[in-house]
């Protein structure tokens, strides 16, 4: 489809400029339409990501939006929804930055991928970074960095300038702890980087994970903390080798379990509607969570909070009780689950 429309429109050029155009300038057509095209698939894929991040809503989301595009078309609405947040409270999320000519000044550095995997390995024998060497400077990077920075006293709040950048480079600083990760987590970073996801695989992946009760913090297509711990979690349990990396087998498989849990998208919304309906107060969801503690479905405590876990007891009571495993609760499926006791 993309050859005819470029076809169609040289075509239309020539029939514009008439036969006496020269190969050498038809060349510069096709070459500027394809600049074009390009051009347009990356402000596509940019607005893409955009939409993604501001659904999520989070501190993070936002600021590896700007790790992505420093200068994006995006990037000022970015920065002022960081402050705004900042405003506001963190509630214990990764520490935001208040000033952007931080986040502008260390955009300005032009680090590559290596010299953030070197930063990352650092952090990681200071003592201050327990996630992958992945080089992406997301959420728990930037918490580690602030924390660096806090302990010496430093300016930039998760945000590195040229001078900070040398001295975690060259440091003779005496490691704290032995590093949390190795070549072994940098391979596997490389290998689920190589798998070239799209969004929307990501997106699928997080919500295999949720369907399988490992909570993401959300189906938003930007792998940070909450991702990949979801992913450790799901790799311990099935035994596989804990990175907090996907390999190609591991997508698969997540894709077979996590759709034999997952309804049909229409159906799921449906379910999801008719228990919003029913306006469950805190205290009759904190109910509902004691009766699944108390039948065996669901541990931890009952906090009136539907996650991940709670949805994922809710939808092996309904498959136990021969009900369809949509994970949203109807009024009479309410009343039966509190009338049941454990046998």
């Amino acid at each position: 489809m993309r050859r005819f429309c470029i076809s169609t429109m040289v075509a239309g050029t020539m029939a514009l400029t008439g036969p006496a155009m020269a190969n050498s300038e038809l060349g510069d057509v096709v070459g500027t339409i394809a600049r074009t095209l390009l051009e347009q698939q990356q402000a596509a894929q940019e607005t893409s990501l955009w939409q993604g991040v501001v659904e999520n809503g989070s501190a993070a989301a936002y600021r590896q939006y700007l790790d992505a595009y420093p200068n994006g078309q995006f990037a000022r609405e970015a920065r002022q929804r960081l402050n705004g947040q900042a405003g506001q409270g963190n509630q214990g999320t990764a520490p935001v930055v208040t000033d952007s000519t931080a986040a502008r000044a260390e955009a300005q550095l032009g680090l590559s991928r290596s010299d953030r995997m070197a930063i990352q390995r650092r952090l990681s024998s200071l003592g201050f970074y327990r996630s992958g060497i992945d080089g992406d400077f997301g959420s728990g990077t930037r918490r580690a960095i602030a924390a660096w920075q806090d302990a010496r006293d430093l300016p930039g709040r998760g945000y590195l300038n040229a001078n900070q950048v040398r001295q975690l480079l060259t440091s003779a600083e005496t490691p704290a702890t032995t590093p949390a990760t190795g070549d072994g987590a940098t391979s596997a970073a490389q290998a689920e980087l190589n798998l070239r996801l799209t969004r929307s695989q990501r997106v699928q992946i997080q919500r295999d994970l949720i369907a399988l009760g490992y909570d993401p913090r959300g189906a938003d297509g930007l792998f940070g903390s909450g991702t990949r711990e979801a992913i450790r979690s799901w790799q311990r349990d099935s035994g596989a080798r804990v990175t907090g990396y996907v390999t190609e087998a591991q997508v698969r498989t997540l894709r077979n379990a996590g759709g034999d849990r997952t309804p049909a998208p229409t159906q799921n919304r449906a379910a999801e509607l008719d228990e919003a309906l029913l306006g469950l107060t805190r205290d009759e969801r904190v109910a509902v969570q004691r009766r699944l503690i108390n039948l065996g479905y669901l541990r931890g405590s009952a906090d009136g909070v539907f996650g991940a876990a709670t949805r994922s007891a809710i939808a092996r009571w309904q498959g136990d009780n021969g009900l369809t495993e949509s994970r949203y609760l109807t009024a009479e499926q309410v009343r039966t689950l509190q009338q049941q006791s454990r046998l």
